[in-house]
């Protein structure tokens, strides 16, 4: 009896509640038109091995009357199996190099356009998917991330120079976006069923030609004694 008077205190004391009010309240809102579309592209269709990828993260498609927005943050997964970006980072970090904020948020009095940061996003998971994590903020109330067709980011990958892959895809992990909205303060998030996904098309991986030294030699040594 104890046990159960301890755990309805604790139960009170929590925040429990208060998670599953916001959660059915999210779904309630769920119904409401989408306030975005994103896609994320590549600078190429087909890569070969060792080369470098230029990955775009594309906002479309905003509501009519949209104010624009405080803060965004998205997660862009990709195979490391795949593709590597140990070159272009700094503890998990990107260097300034290695990724371009888009001219809609590349004033840096305006916007605090946060270094993107490479890490694992499914825990406990037997897979090779990692994920760049993008956020960019207003620095006051009164700006805002402009409601506008724009590229919100670009950054770079590398095709591995022995990958076996013919083809990989570079997509949003959309179960991660999170977007607050500006209005003189008041803002609110949105999360990803409030967004629309593009489907991201797959980038072919084309193996580079190989040309056997065997081969080559063979043939000269058969053309000399010609």
């Amino acid at each position: 009896m104890n046990r159960w008077q301890g755990f309805k205190k604790a139960f009170k004391g929590s925040n429990f509640l208060t998670l599953m009010f916001s959660m059915v309240r999210e779904v309630t809102i769920d119904n409401t038109p989408p306030a975005m579309s994103v896609e994320v592209t590549t600078d190429q269709t087909a890569y070969a091995p060792g080369d470098e990828v230029t990955v775009l993260v594309n906002l479309r498609n905003f509501a009519p009357n949209d104010r624009g927005y405080s803060y965004m943050n998205f997660i862009v997964q990709y195979d490391s199996e795949v593709f590597d970006n140990a070159e272009y980072l700094v503890q998990s970090a990107y260097s300034d190099s290695a990724f371009t904020p888009g001219n809609e948020v590349g004033n840096i009095f305006q916007y605090n356009f946060m270094n993107p940061v490479d890490g694992g996003i499914y825990f406990g998971m037997n897979t090779t998917m990692r994920g760049i994590d993008i956020q960019v903020e207003t620095h006051s109330k009164q700006a805002c991330i402009p409601a506008v067709d724009q590229t919100l980011v670009a950054f770079k990958l590398r095709v591995k120079e022995h990958t076996l892959a013919g083809s990989s895809t570079i997509s949003l992990a959309n179960e991660f976006t999170r977007i607050r909205t500006s209005e003189a303060g008041n803002g609110f998030y949105l999360y990803s069923p409030d967004i629309t996904v593009l489907a991201s098309e797959p980038v072919a991986i084309v193996p580079t030609p190989q040309v056997s030294v065997y081969s080559k030699g063979s043939s000269l040594k058969t053309n000399l004694l010609a």
